[in-house]
């Protein structure tokens, strides 16, 4: 309570003031300077677990999960007001949640289907609703969150079992086809969402409209330049993300499939895709290394680079840059939507 009391006062603290009160000297690597607010942010960090670093240290990821159930007030109050509904899908799976956001006013017909991040070990409905409720709201758009299984209780290719009957789900209570609904997410939820294109693809199925994936989880290997360079102390770390692929993976033949390791060319058509980086990232060089190789195979794509935030910017909006740049990037996202 003391910590979440502490944040929205600093959150209030304007960035030319915190600078004196901080005396901290710039962070700049690779001719990138880190944001100022962030940068004392993820100073502050350390008043929390900081489970990103090393979430091995857990005895289980059900423990890691319950220390993060308490989550902090990072993210802005939407700019209209946003209904909710939780949905139920039953499958052979199991059931599954999603959850549908409406904002008051619309300014685009198009359905997004949501996957949260994570690593595919943490996160859920609950720790994207803020978030969720401020895209929508900034949009003007129909979002549609889905609560996928979880590693490493269920390996690859669970979640992409539950994304690729989500999208059937939706488009057949929308009276829509796959084809008019886009596809968002974070982290892990984007690498999901390019997974599930990947897979309909080599499938011969009908492809989303769009997809448009921020700071995706794209290569298992984890041995990138920005992998090294933003090792650790930069909210997500490269142990980390060594750590999430390997509850993910469910043997080794997941490394030469497409839908698992992105880095592996399918040649094949997929949706016109916008692709987002952060420069203080460990996934900033896979991000952009997947621009590449979609635009190598004719496939539609734009990416954009925040060159001074950092991972998971888009759930900290209540940090001023963070703010300014998810809305950046959620307009430009509308130009990929009906």
């Amino acid at each position: 309570m003391a910590i979440k009391l502490f944040l929205k006062f600093f959150f209030k603290i304007p960035v030319w003031f915190l600078r004196l009160l901080t005396f901290q000297k710039s962070i700049v690597i690779n001719n990138q300077i880190l944001d100022h607010q962030t940068q004392a942010f993820l100073a502050l960090q350390s008043l929390q677990i900081d489970t990103f670093d090393d979430p091995s240290v857990f005895n289980s990821p059900r423990e890691l999960r319950e220390k993060l159930i308490d989550g902090l007030p990072l993210s802005s109050k939407p700019c209209m007001p946003v209904q909710c509904i939780d949905h139920l899908l039953s499958t052979e799976f199991g059931s599954l949640q999603i959850r549908e956001y409406s904002p008051s006013m619309f300014s685009t017909s198009t359905p997004i289907l949501y996957f949260h991040g994570g690593g595919y070990v943490l996160g859920g409905i609950e720790s994207h609703d803020a978030a969720l409720q401020f895209f929508s709201a900034e949009m003007g758009a129909k979002f549609f969150s889905l609560d996928y299984r979880l590693a490493p209780e269920n390996k690859f290719p669970s979640s992409l079992q539950d994304a690729n009957l989500a999208i059937e789900w939706l488009a057949e209570k929308l009276d829509l086809t796959v084809g008019d609904i886009s596809v968002c997410g974070d982290s892990a939820g984007g690498h999901l969402a390019s997974s599930l294109s990947t897979f309909r693809a080599t499938n011969n199925l009908e492809l989303p409209l769009s997809q448009c994936l921020i700071y995706p989880m794209t290569d298992p290997t984890c041995n990138s330049k920005s992998q090294n360079d933003f090792s650790d102390g930069f909210f997500l770390s490269q142990k980390a993300m060594i750590w999430f692929w390997e509850q993910l993976m469910d043997s080794s033949k997941n490394l030469t499939d497409p839908a698992f390791n992105l880095t592996v060319n399918p040649n094949v058509k997929l949706p016109k895709t916008l692709i987002i980086t952060a420069g203080f990232d460990p996934l900033s060089d896979e991000g952009e290394a997947y621009a590449r190789l979609l635009d190598s195979s004719d496939n539609e794509v734009q990416q954009i680079h925040y060159p001074h935030l950092i991972h998971g910017f888009v759930n900290m909006t209540a940090l001023k840059a963070a703010k300014e740049a998810t809305r950046d990037l959620l307009k430009a996202y509308k130009n990929f939507l009906k």
